[in-house]
């Protein structure tokens, strides 16, 4: 199973990090680590809420029903999104959070890939990261800027 953590980084600083995806990464992996006890805690959440910027839950949960609404193997209830792989082998399920998008899926990269490829049209600056398997990355890529 795959379990994918995805915010929207501010364009300044998603621009700034592009190449350097690895920092964004260590500083949200230190967050979900630290406890809301601990000192650090704090210092964490407001450099996150700094660098990332607030998602619409309902923009998003219209862009990917509007998307998929024709697709007999898709469901939205009660706020998750869903899509089934033809064969049954494997789905995605996709839940917009306060802060973040969250995606799980089993089977196919087919599956989540679905969901990327909507999120990409939404937004160019969206970061998705599974800690568990270490992969970070943005949904589509940024163009670096020639200065001349």
């Amino acid at each position: 199973m795959r379990h994918y953590y995805v915010y929207l980084i501010e364009e300044e600083f998603a621009n700034h990090f592009f190449g350097r995806e690895a920092k964004l990464f260590h500083l949200f992996q230190e967050y979900l680590r630290t406890s809301p006890e601990q000192l650090e805690f704090n210092h964490l959440y407001k450099q996150i809420r700094y660098v990332t910027k607030s998602i619409s839950a309902e923009s998003i949960d219209h862009m990917i029903e509007s998307s998929l609404t024709n697709r007999y193997n898709y469901a939205h209830i009660e706020g998750h999104h869903r899509i089934d792989s033809e064969s049954k082998q494997g789905n995605a399920l996709l839940q917009v959070r306060d802060q973040y998008i969250e995606v799980t899926s089993i089977g196919s990269f087919d599956m989540e890939a679905i969901f990327f490829e909507i999120l990409r049209k939404i937004d160019s600056c969206f970061l998705a990261m599974d800690f568990e398997a270490k992969r970070y990355g943005w949904l589509k890529p940024i163009k670096e800027r020639k200065f001349v």
